[in-house]
């Protein structure tokens, strides 16, 4: 920015399937920054100008029926340095191109003249709609990826991160599953005000930085929208039968078709290779008895189809980024909470 002493411009884009939750949330927290951050301000008054913007001015219902207060509609917004697209809702997970050709037109002008285009969880569709994505890594829910990938195959979707800044100038800054605005929010006071503030922030409000991977949080539910008969019948098959011993060569069997032939139509219309796919069955299962039963990791591995506990250990860390164990103390629900003395 030209002039560092002016707040910076920050502009909150609300559409009809737009959660409130993180609408309000990025907007209080950049606002409560004045009171907060007390150094390191860049000689400015005030530290964001924040406003909730839309394709229309006035009121509406959010997704789920909290009110969202658009203050001013994307054509009277000539200036911005930062938007934020964040979470959004819509019906049965899929995203349907073409409904805001001026919102979009107004992220391309925003982008043109200088601004950070940012997305928190599903915000990153309609950022990718812009088309200044293509070629690019992006992050999202990871329950938006089948659709995300349909409507965008030269993105370079990569669910399993958690916070992803791309282009040529860092200008596009993307954060994960829906909680993740907080990252996203972090991080733009570090890089436009200073780390010390972001700290400051954090500890104030009780965020924590999400240093890890979305990986663990990810999962398996592959998308169904493919016509191939004989591999969905497979599917079905396979999703009952993962934990038997060589489930592989037995859809192969099954298929009727010759093995190169099955790998390949499997691929073609799940996404995955056979073996991935059973992996992943396996995985998904595995994480369910870490989180709710009390067997060992050795037992967890027999009970999902691995005879060797070192494989399962490998096939389980490569999937999710952390080890079984791992696993287990991060998401074991607590029994009870601690009560005092």
């Amino acid at each position: 920015m030209s002039d560092t002493a002016r707040p910076i411009h920050v502009s909150l884009l609300a559409l009809p399937e737009s959660i409130a939750n993180p609408i309000h949330g990025i907007y209080e927290t950049l606002t409560l920054a004045d009171a907060v951050v007390t150094e390191e301000r860049g000689g400015r008054a005030k530290l964001f100008e924040v406003e909730i913007v839309g394709p229309e001015r006035g009121t509406f219902n959010s997704v789920f029926s909290l009110p969202i207060e658009v203050q001013r509609s994307v054509a009277d917004v000539k200036r911005t340095d930062i938007v934020i697209a964040a979470s959004m809702i819509f019906e049965r997970e899929e995203w349907i191109t073409g409904r805001y050709p001026e919102t979009v037109q107004w992220l391309q002008d925003m982008h043109a003249a200088g601004a950070d285009l940012c997305a928190a969880c599903a915000g990153a569709l309609v950022l990718a709609e812009t088309g200044l994505l293509d070629g690019h890594e992006a992050t999202t829910h990871w329950a938006f990826a089948p659709t995300f990938r349909r409507n965008f195959p030269d993105v370079r979707l990569r669910v399993e991160e958690l916070l992803i800044t791309t282009g040529q100038n860092d200008e596009f800054v993307m954060s994960g599953a829906a909680s993740s605005w907080q990252d996203l929010i972090l991080y733009l006071i570090a890089r436009h005000v200073s780390p010390t503030a972001a700290q400051s922030i954090g500890k104030f409000l009780l965020y924590q930085w999400h240093r890890d991977s979305q990986a663990p949080y990810v999962s398996f539910s592959p998308g169904s929208s493919h016509q191939d008969a004989v591999v969905r019948e497979l599917e079905g098959w396979v999703n009952e039968n993962y934990a038997q011993a060589a489930p592989v060569e037995e859809m192969a069997r099954r298929s009727g078709l010759p093995e190169s032939t099955f790998k390949r139509r499997f691929k073609r219309a799940t996404g995955y290779s056979p073996l991935q796919y059973v992996q992943h069955l396996r995985v998904e299962e595995a994480k369910q008895l870490l989180e709710r039963s009390a067997m060992s990791v050795d037992d967890v591995s027999w009970a999902v189809g691995y005879e060797e506990p070192a494989a399962f250990r490998r096939v389980f860390k490569r999937t999710t980024s952390i080890t079984p164990g791992e696993y287990r103390r991060r998401f074991r629900a607590p029994v009870a909470a601690r009560r005092s003395s």
